[in-house]
């Protein structure tokens, strides 16, 4: 017969005391935490030597305020102004062995050049290289060396989109994007594309920690100068509708918006009515900081105040920073410098500004053309600088070159310190 299996008998559960006291713990923080956050929120007054009573809402922010905050970030931005190279310019590069060298030109500025975050010259003339043959006014045609001088110089802006863009027309832009792109591609070359795709988007950010700032370039023409049917795009235009665009896109991309125009009237102190109506688009942009060349003399800078607050900085004009004109007020141009901060609360603003007045050493030789800060500048060189052999040009002196930055800059500007300097928030 088989064996009888025995029954199964019930499984018998353990109980630990421990969980025993744990539940009805665990049940009454339950209910004292609906209690606390169901309950009218209170403050309690308290007399001298009481303690205040404190509410969750309370302990929470006291939590919040302890959590470190995010540190403001600097941006340190400076701008020189038109690059012309005239063929005396031009040669003051060529060496014994048929090569060019420009970096004479900035020396005595790379201090300032390389002390700033983002630095930025207006290269007036196209970098169309030697193999188009170098030329000066009307059409001029610069070599690549240039730009290689500036990126030592620590040049990391270049702006193309000036009159001049279409002097070797679309080969010498072709030529010139190909340079920075191959060669420097971590430079910024704006104001010029390479197809439309780049001309709707191209939108440079420079971010430094988190704090971005877009930078547009657009010129008013190009000497009437038309590029091939089909590559309308290959140089910015100041158009409301294109700036309309790029700055709706930069801000959505960025913190803060410059803008780079080539515009207003050559060899005037003052903006004219052109300047004024698209300093007022980009005002009503929001537009943050604005920086122009093309007069070939500098201009004033003022701030600006939408009716809402916003505030925007214009310099309308920073003359030239090289040229081998014949007139005294073109040897006197301007650096600007702006100092730009994201605050630990995420809002951004314009901290300080300064207009520097820069004076081109106009000289002949391998070498030695080259531009100074005007405080740095001396009698001593004006007596050397070839603009005195020019008609009407034999006064050309420390004195003139500051005395000429008062009556445009005005009374901000400082004649012994020679510079505008002007601190908008501490």
């Amino acid at each position: 017969m088989a064996k009888k299996r025995k029954p199964r008998m019930p499984r018998k559960h353990h109980f630990n005391k421990a969980w025993l006291l744990a539940i009805p713990a665990a049940i009454l923080c339950i209910i004292l935490v609906i209690f606390i956050c169901t309950r009218p929120k209170t403050t309690t007054t308290s007399g001298p030597g009481e303690t205040d009573g404190e509410t969750l809402a309370e302990i929470e922010s006291e939590i919040e305020t302890t959590t470190e905050a995010r540190d403001p970030v600097t941006i340190d931005l400076m701008m020189i102004g038109d690059m012309l190279m005239h063929m005396t310019t031009v040669n003051s590069g060529k060496q014994a062995d048929g090569t060019y060298n420009y970096d004479h030109l900035f020396k005595n500025i790379k201090t300032d050049i390389q002390a700033a975050d983002i630095s930025i010259v207006n290269q007036e003339t196209i970098l169309g290289g030697t193999e188009l043959g170098l030329s000066a006014y009307p059409c001029f045609n610069s070599p690549y060396e240039l730009g290689v001088a500036e990126v030592n110089a620590g040049f990391n802006v270049i702006l193309h989109a000036t009159n001049h863009t279409l002097d070797k027309g679309i080969k010498g832009v072709e030529n010139c994007i190909n340079f920075w792109k191959t060669k420097y591609p971590n430079v910024a070359a704006l104001g010029m594309n390479s197809s439309q795709q780049e001309y709707e988007n191209n939108v440079y950010v420079y971010d430094k920690d988190g704090f971005k700032v877009a930078l547009l370039n657009y010129t008013y023409g190009t000497n009437g100068i038309k590029p091939p049917v089909g590559k309308e795009y290959c140089v910015n235009m100041l158009d409301k509708a294109k700036i309309t665009s790029d700055v709706k896109k930069a801000k959505e991309l960025a913190d803060m918006v410059v803008v780079c125009p080539h515009w207003g009237t050559e060899y005037v102190y003052q903006p004219d009515a052109s300047v004024k109506e698209w300093t007022q688009l980009f005002l009503d942009l929001g537009v943050d900081v604005v920086i122009g060349t093309h007069p070939h003399v500098i201009e004033p800078v003022e701030t600006l105040t939408r009716a809402d607050g916003h505030q925007m900085l214009v310099y309308y004009s920073l003359g030239n920073f090289v040229s081998n004109q014949n007139k005294m007020p073109r040897m006197l141009g301007a650096m600007a410098k702006v100092r730009l901060i994201k605050g630990s609360d995420g809002s951004c603003y314009i901290n300080s500004y300064e207009m520097i007045p820069i004076v081109t050493h106009y000289q002949h030789g391998t070498g030695k053309m080259t531009s100074y800060k005007l405080a740095d500048y001396t009698d001593t060189l004006a007596s050397s600088n070839y603009i005195r052999s020019f008609s009407g040009c034999g006064g050309f002196n420390v004195k003139y070159c500051n005395d000429l930055s008062k009556q445009v800059l005005g009374e901000q500007y400082d004649t012994e310190k020679k510079t505008l300097f002007v601190q908008l928030r501490k």
